[in-house]
């Protein structure tokens, strides 16, 4: 373990840690080591060195991180079944859904080769590793090859990498493509991808026809009328996380930058 950082927080109790961005935590002494991170119900391990885990960093420092979220596909995830999780960065919401039932099987696609080395290496950790499938791929709303761009060094575990012109080549799929076992059931989906959401769920319409899948999405200002069209087409209610759940109507909810929202079948 990093006894700098654990001596800096320990004797600065004094500063709100919780109010600092994340630049602002990397200014302070790098940690490393393996984190017990913990939500409401449930914990598991994590590992940081000198602060390549932005979700690490935060945890650590503030004693939590995407709390709301996380409880509520842990919620979501009680239920037996195949969770997908999409954008899986290091694998807070895999082991989330693992987790909270382990009858559970998670599909983690993650385009991102360090990120999916760091989410296999924190299932280790958790000898979890053997309930997932876990894949290096991108996920739009089609098979093929596109590009992935990554906008920070590579050793560094980026949550901003996105499908663009230019970038590394990257197998594509649709979650359509994807093979589910047979005596199985898609029962949520996590999609987290830096804007190309709505794509994903174009891809996806064979899945949520058969499945109708509970949802975690993120939505941008760009993309919140298509998606509100998509749910609306497959007959779901649409809530605010981060505001108790709320109801909510994309058309009529002005995004300023990012917002996750909860999708279930009525």
């Amino acid at each position: 373990m990093s006894q700098d950082s654990i001596k800096f927080k320990k004797n600065n109790e004094n500063i709100n840690f919780k109010e600092m961005s994340l630049n602002e935590l990397n200014k302070l002494p790098l940690h490393t080591g393996i984190l017990d991170f913990k939500i409401t119900k449930t914990s598991f391990k994590i590992l940081n060195i000198l602060n390549d885990d932005s979700s690490a960093v935060k945890f650590f420092w503030k004693d939590e991180h995407d709390l709301i979220s996380l409880d509520l596909w842990h919620e979501i995830s009680n239920e037996s079944g195949v969770y997908i999780d999409v954008g899986a960065h290091t694998g807070l919401y895999t082991l989330t859904s693992l987790k909270s039932n382990s009858l559970n099987k998670v599909i983690s696609i993650e385009p991102l080769y360090v990120n999916l080395a760091r989410l296999l290496t924190n299932l280790r950790l958790n000898n979890l590793h053997r309930q997932v499938s876990a894949h290096l791929l991108a996920v739009s709303n089609f098979d093929g090859m596109s590009k992935f761009k990554n906008i920070e060094e590579n050793s560094y575990l980026s949550k901003g990498g996105k499908i663009d012109t230019n970038g590394t080549p990257i197998q594509t799929i649709k979650l359509d493509s994807l093979q589910i076992p047979n005596d199985m059931n898609v029962k949520a989906i996590k999609i987290d991808t830096e804007g190309e959401d709505f794509k994903i769920l174009e891809g996806s319409r064979e899945v949520f026809s058969k499945y109708k899948p509970k949802v975690i999405i993120e939505v941008r200002n760009k993309n919140k009328k298509n998606i509100q069209k998509f749910f609306d087409e497959f007959n779901y209610n649409l809530f605010s996380i981060n505001k108790k759940r709320l109801p909510i109507n994309l058309n009529n909810t002005d995004i300023q930058n990012i917002i996750n929202i909860y999708a279930e079948p009525k």
